[in-house]
């Protein structure tokens, strides 16, 4: 699954203008007022809370288009394989903030293995305080050149669902964390690509980064379940992974990380900028 997943990666270079973003929590910020409605018909497009039918941009041949329409089916859809599992709205399109029906959006595009990816998410974390929930909601998305990231954009799918509230502070932990072992291993003399848990590790004795935070969730996972919630980790990434590489095509960005506001792509990514796209 994953060899495969990997040839439709999009390229994980940087978006122009994110290395001069403020990244500083300066804790809650007075609510703005934001546009009453939202005009971009490409807002809410991969919304299933909001759309019967979602974009798809997987292509048939003509001899298999042909063949489809003999037999009388149709062509294939992420809806269509993900609804058989309890939570598959939530796999699509995760909501880590704000009320999956608000009228503004903010769909965040992170690559793991990218630094700026942490840059980005704390321009994110910083906007959303300006906002009510019944305004905006934050939905992510993760397409990581290095495949721990999968299990870690799952992790955070799990979270924000079965733990209402953390997601967006177990985020924050995973993409610093992911940073803070990448510079240990440069400082020991050692960068190994994060493509399992124990590759993103500083020391032998080091817990995965998803296993270690499931202690620090309010009620923490009960030991018992841990093995059963990593592997919906990864399966609920690998779900997540293809809906990222849908809407990098839809919005047609090859760089990542990338936010996207009512459905305009941010040419710089601030705390500002994304308040002002809403406005």
């Amino acid at each position: 699954m994953r060899g495969f997943l990997a040839a439709i990666l999009v390229s994980g270079l940087l978006l122009g203008g994110c290395g001069a973003m403020g990244t500083g929590d300066t804790g809650p910020k007075e609510k703005v007022n934001l546009a009453a409605g939202v005009q971009n018909a490409k807002a809410n497009a991969f919304n299933p809370y909001l759309r019967t039918s979602l974009p798809n941009l997987r292509t048939n041949d003509a001899e298999s288009q042909a063949m489809l329409q003999k037999m009388g089916g149709r062509a294939t859809s992420i809806e269509g394989e993900a609804a058989y599992r309890p939570q598959w709205k939530h796999e699509i399109y995760p909501v880590f903030f704000g009320e999956p029906k608000a009228p503004h959006e903010v769909l965040v595009l992170l690559d793991f293995a990218s630094p700026q990816s942490e840059k980005v998410w704390h321009a994110v974390v910083e906007a959303s305080r300006s906002v009510s929930p019944q305004q905006c909601k934050v939905a992510v998305f993760a397409n990581s050149k290095e495949y721990y990231g999968t299990d870690l954009m799952g992790m955070g799918i799990w979270v924000s669902y079965s733990r209402t509230g953390q997601g967006m502070a177990y985020m924050t932990y995973a993409l610093s964390r992911w940073n803070e072992i990448k510079a240990a291993q440069k400082k020991k003399g050692h960068v190994a690509a994060f493509n399992n848990e124990y590759d993103a590790t500083a020391e032998s004795s080091d817990f995965p980064i998803h296993y270690s935070y499931m202690s620090k969730l309010r009620p923490p996972v009960n030991p018992a379940e841990e093995l059963a919630v990593g592997k919906y980790c990864y399966n609920a990434g690998n779900v997540n992974l293809y809906q990222a590489q849908q809407i990098a095509q839809y919005f047609s960005i090859k760089t990542l990380p990338a936010v996207i506001v009512d459905g305009n792509v941010l040419s710089s990514v601030s705390a500002s900028s994304i308040l002002k796209a809403m406005e």
